[in-house]
């Protein structure tokens, strides 16, 4: 942890602005936001970095901004602006890329490291239980829990109910597998006294719907909207060409490394985030003439290895959510409802399935890894279904076994 005075931890933090490529007027505007905290600290006789005076800090914007004191906006700056400073002091550097937690008490950090060297589970699944249990625990803390040993069913029970009031079905239903593995873990290493396996096996509807492919002149009409002379434009422009073209998920797209496009085969390989699995598509004439546009002439100079990045500080690879918004920007501009960035992935598979290319193939492009995974494309392919479709021949209405009988006088 820094020991640095507040005022030296403000210094900090503005070079660090600076050197991420911040504009002027966002570094003044940062400046001003960390003075005021710096002013608290002093008020109060404090020279060195005060965790407390900084949560009174962020309670007080909260409560401004519930009473309609400031707006979205220049709440969002203050809360954003004091945790870059309380993660600078917690780790000596501000980390532009996710999302700063602050530390939990070391119990549970414990427990936390626990998890995640636990190599009984592969890689994935202690990274997502890590995850499910770092917002558990943090839950617990806000109850007032130091420890497990006041963790009882109806406690975990009201973290559930508390989840459900947030989470659709999917949600929940990760949530509890991942608390099951948790407590288990923690049952077999002489943690926790109950596995808790019974309160956390129920079962969670989870709602699966076959969702709408883009069609064909939506892509075209969103391609032929973006203005390619813009440097962000020509970024856009190769995201949404690519996620047509290939059927790469949005996380894929956004992990894309330089290092993965073979230019001189036309080929683009990747490791898949989602399954982990390796996947090479073909680098089409198209999609390999937008991204090598946007790399020469729009792309920010950056030592990233990522292909796409951002076009305002800080700068670092584009997220998933960033591929949503600019989708949903250019549909807009072309007049079109909102809609899903996975529905361009969605429209290469049904097409593929409607063209008659063998499910096989369908599923070794989308990169699944069981055929299970490709059956909602197929489910799309209304054409060739109805070839499926039985006749009635033989089973007419009138002659089936109870049309013309009664059963106890009850039914006609």
């Amino acid at each position: 942890m820094c020991t640095k005075s507040v005022r030296g931890l403000v210094i900090q933090a503005m070079e660090s602005f600076k050197q991420h490529g911040y504009a002027e007027r966002s570094i003044n505007v940062k400046k001003m936001i960390l003075f005021k905290i710096v002013e608290r600290h002093e008020k109060h006789g404090e020279n060195f970095y005060n965790a407390d005076l900084v949560a009174d800090f962020i309670k007080e914007a909260e409560r401004r901004y519930s009473n309609g004191e400031i707006g979205r906006t220049y709440y969002r700056g203050l809360i954003k602006t004091a945790t870059y400073l309380a993660e600078l002091h917690s780790t000596g550097e501000i980390n532009y890329a996710r999302r700063f937690v602050p530390r939990l008490p070391d119990y549970y950090e414990n427990l936390l490291d626990r998890v995640i060297t636990n190599e009984i589970w592969g890689a994935k699944c202690r990274e997502s239980v890590w995850s499910y249990a770092k917002a558990y625990f943090g839950w617990l803390c806000s109850e007032r829990h130091c420890d497990l040993s006041t963790v009882s069913e109806p406690v975990i029970r009201q973290y559930l109910i508390d989840c459900s009031s947030r989470m659709a079905g999917s949600s929940l239903d990760a949530t509890k597998r991942a608390l099951k593995k948790l407590y288990i873990f923690l049952y077999e290493t002489g943690i926790a006294t109950e596995r808790h396996e019974r309160l956390l096996s129920f079962p969670v509807p989870v709602e699966k719907k076959i969702k709408r492919p883009v069609p064909h002149s939506e892509i075209a009409a969103v391609l032929n909207i973006i203005d390619r002379n813009a440097a962000k434009g020509k970024r856009d422009y190769a995201i949404v060409l690519l996620a047509a073209i290939t059927g790469l998920r949005k996380i894929d797209i956004a992990e894309l490394g330089l290092g993965d496009i073979d230019w001189r085969n036309g080929e683009i390989r990747i490791t898949q985030s989602k399954t982990n699995e390796p996947l090479a598509l073909p680098l089409t004439t198209d999609v390999g003439v937008a991204i090598r546009d946007y790399i020469l002439n729009g792309r920010p100079e950056s030592n990233l290895p990522n292909v796409f990045l951002r076009s305002t500080a800080p700068i670092k690879k584009v997220s998933g959510y960033t591929l949503y918004n600019l989708f949903n920007k250019y549909r807009a501009m072309a007049g079109l409802p909102k809609g899903h960035f996975h529905g361009l992935r969605r429209a290469l598979g049904s097409n593929m399935a409607i063209s008659g290319v063998p499910v096989t193939t369908v599923a070794q492009v989308l990169g699944h890894t069981t055929i299970n995974s490709t059956k909602p494309y197929i489910s799309l392919d209304s054409n060739h279904l109805k070839e499926c479709a039985l006749d009635f021949a033989g089973i007419e209405p009138g002659q089936g076994v109870f049309s013309a009988k009664t059963w106890d006088g009850d039914i006609q």
